[in-house]
C-alpha cells in the first residue's frame, strides 16, 4: 500500500515498531544460508502477489514447488505411526472423492467407506437458519471422525494455526460454504473446487526466500517517495476532524489516513479493544545432517493428525520442497521447519528434541548428534480469530481508520495484497489529504 500511495505522489511514512519492515516475512541464516523464518510460500489463487511484482519491478523470481508433495501422519494400530501422502482432490483435508486410493491410504476402508455416504446424506436446511457449526463438527457430521481427526484437524492446525473445533468454514472458504448450501452434499461441492494437482503444489515461493518480497518493496516504496521509520511503536491513535493523531514515544505526527497493518492483538489494542490473551504461533527451523533425510521420506512436509505423540504438528522438507534451497545449503545437511504444537510449552528447544519429533514425522533415525543447529522462532500476534477480528473491524470503522492485512483481509498473501492495493486505490479516488497518510506496523 505504501508504494501504490508514494508512487501516486501522497505522502507516505510508514511506522515500523520493530527494527525491519515485512511482518512475517522475515530473513533468517540456518546452515549458512539465508532462508524464511517466517511465511515461505504463498497460494496461488490468486494473481495478486505476481501482479504486485511486476507493476512494482520487483526483482524477484517465483519458484514453484517440487512436485513431490505433502503427507500427513497419524496413529495405526499398535500405538504405531503410519505416515501417506495427502489426499490430491480435497479442500482443507475434504475429500472430492472419499473412495479414491490416496483417501482409503489415510482413513482406512472402514473410514472411508462411512465418508462415502456423504453425497447421499439428507441436509437439514435448518443448519443455516441458526449458528453456523464449527468445521470439526461440520466435518465430522457429513464425513465421520476418520476425515476430522486425519485430515481436517492436522490440515486446519499447521495452515491456519486454529483448531476445527474453533473455525467454521464459511471464515475458511467462503466459497466452499456457498456451494455446500447450493448442492446439499460436502463431498459434491469440494468436487468441484478441489485442484487437480498434489497438496500442497498450489503454492509458489521465491528463489532466496520469501523474504526477498518484502525487501524489495521496501526498495520500491523508498524510490517512490515513502518514508520509513523503523524502531517506531505507535502507542495510540487520536481521531481528529482532519484525521488523526499518531502518539510515538516523544512525538505526534498528524495525519489525513491512518491504516492500520498489524496483528490482531496490537490492532486491538490501538484501538481500544479488549482482546484475550493470543495464542502465540512458535517454529524452530534446524539444520540437520541425515543421509536417510536425501530419499525425501515425506516429501515436501509432513502434517501431524492430533494423537500422534509429537511436539511439532508440521514438518517442512524445506530444501527436498525447494530446488533453490537443496542448491544453496551444504552437502549432506538438510533443513526442516518443524511447527509447535504447543507454543507455550516447549518441546523442540534442543537437539535431542528436535531429533525426536523429526525421527516420529518421518521415520527417520535422527539422533541429536545430526542436529546441526537450532533456530527458534516466535510470532506472538499472528492468529486471527473470528470474534476478534469482528471487534477490530468494527472498532476501526466507528473511528475511521483503515485496515489492512489479516485482520482484514484473511490469510496469507494471495488474500492480503489484493486487499491492501484495492484500499489503496479507493484512497487515491479521493482529494488528497493535506496531512498525507500514515501506514502503522
Amino acid at each position: 500500500m505504501a508504494w501504490e500511495l508514494a508512487r501516486a505522489g501522497r505522502d507516505v511514512v510508514v511506522l515500523e515498531a520493530g527494527d525491519a519492515v515485512g511482518g512475517m516475512l522475515r530473513r533468517g541464516v540456518v546452515a549458512g544460508v539465508e532462508l524464511d523464518l517466517g511465511a515461505e510460500s504463498f497460494a496461488t489463487r490468486t494473481t495478486g502477489v505476481a501482479d504486485l511484482a511486476a507493476d512494482a519491478r520487483l526483482a524477484v523470481q517465483f519458484a514453484a514447488p517440487r512436485p513431490a508433495g505433502a503427507h500427513v501422519a497419524f496413529r495405526r494400530g499398535m500405538g504405531r505411526v503410519g505416515r501417506a501422502p495427502l489426499p490430491r482432490r480435497a479442500v482443507i483435508g475434504m475429500p472430492a472423492d472419499p473412495t479414491a486410493a490416496d483417501v482409503t491410504r489415510v482413513l482406512g476402508r472402514a473410514g472411508a467407506r462411512h465418508a462415502a455416504q456423504e453425497r447421499d446424506l439428507p441436509l437439514d436446511p435448518r443448519m443455516f437458519e441458526g449458528p453456523e457449526p464449527t468445521l470439526a463438527e461440520l466435518a465430522t457430521a457429513r464425513f465421520g471422525p476418520a476425515v476430522t481427526a486425519r485430515l481436517v484437524e492436522p490440515l486446519c492446525a499447521s495452515v491456519y494455526s486454529q483448531s476445527a473445533g474453533a473455525v467454521t468454514l464459511s471464515a475458511l472458504n467462503p466459497a466452499l460454504w456457498q456451494r455446500f448450501r447450493e448442492l446439499g452434499s460436502l463431498t459434491a461441492a469440494v468436487d468441484t473446487l478441489a485442484p487437480q494437482a498434489r497438496a500442497g503444489s498450489a503454492v509458489r515461493g521465491v528463489e532466496g526466500g520469501l523474504w526477498r518480497l518484502a525487501a524489495e518493496l521496501e526498495i520500491a516504496a523508498l524510490r517512490a517517495g515513502a518514508v520509513i521509520r523503523t524502531g517506531a511503536p505507535v502507542r495510540g491513535i487520536r481521531p481528529t476532524s482532519a484525521g488523526a493523531e499518531v502518539v510515538l514515544d516523544g512525538e505526534t505526527l498528524t495525519a489525513g489516513e491512518v491504516v492500520l497493518a498489524t496483528g490482531p492483538v496490537s490492532a486491538a489494542g490501538l484501538l481500544g479493544v479488549t482482546a484475550p490473551e493470543a495464542a502465540p504461533v512458535r517454529l524452530v527451523v534446524a539444520a540437520v545432517a541425515s543421509a536417510a533425510l536425501d530419499r525425501h521420506p515425506v516429501g515436501s512436509g509432513v502434517i501431524a493428525a492430533p494423537d500422534v505423540p509429537s511436539a511439532a504438528k508440521a514438518l517442512t522438507h524445506v530444501d527436498a520442497k525447494w530446488e533453490w534451497a537443496a542448491a544453496a545449503v551444504p552437502a549432506g545437511v538438510h533443513v526442516v521447519r518443524l511447527s509447535a504444537r504447543d507454543a507455550g510449552a516447549g518441546g523442540l528447544d534442543t537437539p535431542a528434541e528436535v531429533a525426536a519429533a523429526v525421527r516420529t514425522l518421518t521415520g527417520v533415525a535422527v539422533n541429536p548428534a545430526d542436529v546441526l543447529e537450532v533456530v527458534p522462532v516466535s510470532w506472538s500476534d499472528a492468529v486471527v480469530t473470528p470474534e476478534l477480528q469482528a471487534a477490530v473491524r468494527t472498532a476501526a470503522a466507528s473511528r475511521g481508520i483503515r485496515l489492512i492485512g489479516a485482520v482484514a483481509a484473511g490469510t496469507g498473501l494471495a488474500s492480503v495484497i489484493p486487499h491492501a492495493r484495492a484500499l489503496a486505490a479507493e484512497l487515491l479516488s479521493h482529494p488528497t489529504p493535506s496531512e498525507g497518510v500514515r501506514h502503522v506496523r
